[in-house]
């Protein structure tokens, strides 16, 4: 499973734990529209990743950064009650995210959190919905899988005493094939 996958599944599982105005009523995305009975809610992706390679040699490494997205929907009689909806459903997402142990361990650092609110007015209910981008950054390495078998290891062994040194010893072993 991609790590990105997993960190969202944990940011999902501290939403729900967190007993936020939105309960249990957090979701990974979906493509159906949500209406005002079912808000307010929450919902979790992860829209971007980016490596940044940290050398040449060896195995691939990179620092990563995930950045899981949180949009949360409220819905209100009044712009002043949804705004007001949102910015407590805000700090309760950002207390639950940034102090979860399961969570904070999966990453090496927070890199930076950005909130964006828009509020509306469509007839009687005022909607509001606010974005969340929380970027996590952690180490990935990439061994190369290895599909040929060993055959042969070659070795050479060098000594030296004092200023004195023997020409080195070089050792072939074989590795038998079943």
């Amino acid at each position: 499973m991609l790590y990105r996958t997993q960190l969202r599944s944990a940011v999902v599982a501290a939403l729900q734990a967190a007993n936020t105005l939105a309960g249990q009523k957090v979701y990974v995305p979906r493509d159906f529209p949500t209406t005002p009975p079912g808000m307010p809610l929450i919902l979790v992706q992860t829209p971007m990743e980016r490596k940044q390679g940290r050398g040449p040699l060896g195995a691939p490494q990179f620092l990563t950064t995930a950045t899981v997205a949180v949009n949360a929907r409220v819905a209100g009689a009044t712009a002043g009650q949804v705004e007001s909806l949102l910015d407590t459903l805000c700090d309760q997402i950002e207390n639950a995210v940034l102090t979860d142990y399961a969570v904070l361990r999966m990453a090496q650092q927070v890199l930076a959190v950005e909130t964006e609110i828009e509020v509306t007015g469509q007839q009687r209910e005022h909607l509001g919905e606010a974005w969340m981008r929380f970027d996590f950054e952690y180490p990935e390495v990439f061994e190369p899988s290895i599909n040929q078998p060993l055959i042969n290891v070659r070795g050479a062994v060098s000594a030296t005493v004092g200023t004195a040194s023997a020409p080195p010893v070089e050792i072939d072993f074989s590795i038998p094939q079943e």
